[in-house]
């Protein structure tokens, strides 16, 4: 009705626009004729000239008494009934709901499926297909309260140490949207996201099904996954192997080695000064590097991984060649054959491999880079005072020549990788993609 909620993405979500409009509209009206008739009253029945003027004698009026008392009783009973209608289908998950486990933690969420695969802080489910979640927390975080709420499915539920609760959801339509904790948890409380990837059932069916990776990835040694993880999750684009500068510092010899911070302080790159680095990049700041440089992988590297990430660290001693995978084009995506510029330009922007989504957000919040919300015709100011408008020709240059113009606010961290890896085709399919994303 009045569409203040924003995108409905699941079967019930119209009920709780509907009864929220109710509530807001019968709100905004008692408001402006209350509020109105005691400003007139104060104006009509003012003091004059020195003199109070004397309010006329007013008996009373059975009818009009009726009318206010029934009426307002009669609209309370009926947004209360709208009230429940909704929260009975919230609460009421059908039998053959599909289940997942999600695991709060923090701060990141871990799901799995019936099958044992897991993944975290993606939730990826079928469309029209009802899902229930079955959640708790970790024993770890006991005395702390997390809450799971997806906006576009309009549901949400604490989610409580050694205890599950549970919510559900039908979606109606495919995509990417967002998930938050809204329990405040903690100094890391805001970035404690996931993303709700919505895929068609046969599609959703053959990721299920895709174990491939994780079967691979199983059977390396802690430094060979490491590895693996530095070119998979491009820690290369910004961190090399050789001791050439880059965004980041040099990984060769950087085990065991001794530093300065941007706030004068020591370090020593050992195993906790590591994790801390990937998991709370903004915490230290190595002296000559960008302060917002490196985004956080927390909640997108496991215990396991963090860890086999500082195994191949401590291998990168010089002491012999180390080959790496060079990065390739995006990998087509199940949509990519007769797909249409937007939706090729959706799935390079939500390959991995790309990095984009790691730097710019989709919905306004504060990244590395400027957020996609919005971007096409804004007009941003460059650090050094000058102003340009977002067209094709400035993303184009910003993606393949990303230190030409730098945002003001925002570092230099852009990794120059794109040339030659993103045809001009590719990058019109982008901006036509980003070009919804008001």
């Amino acid at each position: 009705m009045l569409g203040l909620l924003g995108e409905q993405g699941s079967e019930f979500a119209y009920k709780v626009d509907f009864a929220n409009d109710v509530v807001t509209i019968i709100s905004v009206i008692c408001t402006v004729a209350i509020v109105g008739t005691m400003l007139y009253f104060a104006v009509i029945y003012r003091q004059r000239d020195g003199k109070d003027h004397e309010t006329p004698m007013i008996e009373g009026n059975n009818t009009l008494e009726v009318i206010w008392t029934v009426f307002p009783t009669l609209v309370c009973i009926w947004v209360a009934w709208l009230g429940f209608d909704a929260f009975v289908d919230l609460r009421s998950p059908p039998a053959d709901a599909m289940e997942i486990n999600v695991t709060g933690r923090k701060w990141a969420w871990d799901f799995q499926y019936k099958n044992g695969k897991k993944t975290t802080g993606e939730l990826v489910v079928p469309v029209d297909r009802p899902v229930k979640l079955i959640m708790t927390s970790v024993p770890a975080d006991t005395g702390v309260l997390h809450s799971f709420f997806v906006p576009v499915m309009r549901t949400k539920a604490d989610v409580i140490p050694g205890r599950y609760t549970y919510e559900w959801f039908k979606p109606i339509k495919t995509g990417d949207f967002q998930v938050f904790c809204t329990e405040y948890c903690g100094t890391e409380h805001s970035k404690m996201l996931a993303r709700l990837k919505v895929l068609p059932q046969g599609e959703f069916e053959r990721w299920l099904a895709d174990d491939s990776e994780e079967r691979k990835l199983a059977g390396l040694k802690p430094a060979d996954l490491g590895k693996e993880l530095y070119a998979g999750k491009q820690c290369i684009s910004c961190h090399s192997l050789d001791g050439s500068a880059r965004v980041g510092p040099t990984w060769l010899k950087a085990f065991g080695k001794e530093g300065e911070l941007a706030d004068g302080s020591k370090y020593k790159m050992d195993e906790n000064y590591i994790r801390e680095s990937i998991l709370y990049p903004m915490k230290k700041t190595v002296k000559g590097y960008p302060a917002a440089g490196m985004p956080s992988y927390q909640g997108q590297l496991s215990d396991d991984e963090v860890t086999a990430i500082i195994e191949f660290i401590k291998t990168v001693d010089g002491s012999k060649p180390i080959d790496i995978a060079p990065a390739v084009a995006p990998k087509k995506s199940g949509a990519a054959a007769g797909a249409t510029p937007v939706e090729r330009g959706k799935a390079i922007v939500h390959d991995t491999g790309n990095l984009c989504i790691t730097c710019h957000s989709l919905d306004g919040s504060q990244m590395v880079g400027p957020s996609f919300k919005g971007l096409w015709g804004r007009k941003e100011k460059l650090s050094d005072g000058s102003e340009v408008v977002v067209d094709a020709a400035y993303i184009k240059e910003s993606i393949w020549k990303p230190a030409a113009k730098i945002v003001q606010g925002y570092g230099p961290v852009m990794p120059a990788m794109y040339e030659g890896k993103l045809t001009d085709e590719n990058l019109n399919d982008v901006i036509e993609y980003l070009k919804t994303l008001q």
